[in-house]
């Protein structure tokens, strides 16, 4: 009930925001990136790993829309080993030049790490603490709820849901001109499990929409361990990104 009064509440402020901007959303374009990294082996082992991701975000005045997901799939010798998925949407307001308020609703199902379907929503404020021609830096916090039903029972129970603190980071460095690195990490803590998620990256841009990514992205479920007892996945692929 929360997490849906919490979603009438962001789309409420969606549309809100809409009808005032209408016609000025309308002039405005996504921008953004798709990344797609795949590794196959044949031979002695036989391997395939996809990844996949895309994170775009409008800008309308006072008002940023971002939608954002990822997916990561592997098998081994014909056997499924990971199973990823994460879907989201964040909206901005801002307060000043260097500081907002947000909302935040994201699911993310993990058939390996145990979980069936995990939702939460969040509110909160962020602000940007460094900001030049090459390096940004900004920070968030918020509170929320959360709702989570597991593949295999956890401490007896095949849900848990309640409040949720989160806790964000962001930091961004254009090294030269064609390379850039982003580091973004996020943390959502409730009493049944603590999920934090870094992500790093390290692009390089080959023309002016494709870039060559290195990734290393580390989850960790404090109180969630999955089917090989790892409670921790950790994840390094090479992608080829296109600017939207």
């Amino acid at each position: 009930m929360k997490l849906k009064i919490l979603g009438c509440a962001m789309i409420t402020g969606v549309a809100m925001s809409q009808t005032v901007n209408a016609e000025d959303e309308l002039s405005r374009e996504w921008s953004g990136s798709a990344s797609l990294g795949a590794v196959m082996t044949d031979g002695n082992s036989d391997t395939r790993n996809i990844a996949g991701s895309i994170n775009v975000a409008r800008q309308a005045d006072l008002w940023r829309h971002n939608a954002f997901g990822s997916i990561y799939n592997a098998e081994a010798n014909g056997e499924e080993t990971a199973n990823r998925l994460e879907l989201g949407y964040k909206l901005d307001r801002s307060i000043d030049e260097r500081s907002y308020v947000f909302g935040r609703l994201r699911y993310d199902t993990d058939e390996f790490g145990n979980i069936d379907n995990r939702y939460s929503g969040i509110v909160g404020v962020g602000r940007t603490f460094i900001s030049t021609a090459r390096v940004s830096f900004g920070a968030e916090i918020g509170i929320g709820v959360h709702q989570t039903e597991y593949l295999e029972p956890l401490d007896g129970e095949l849900e848990a849901d309640g409040g949720t603190i989160y806790i964000g980071a962001n930091y961004s460095n254009a090294i030269t001109d064609t390379v850039t690195f982003n580091s973004v990490l996020s943390a959502e803590l409730t009493d049944s499990n603590n999920l934090t998620v870094w992500d790093n990256n390290l692009n390089v841009r080959l023309s002016e929409r494709l870039s060559l990514g290195l990734g290393l992205l580390t989850r960790n479920n404090s109180d969630i361990t999955g089917d090989l007892g790892e409670n921790t996945d950790t994840t390094t692929q090479i992608s080829l990104n296109y600017g939207i």
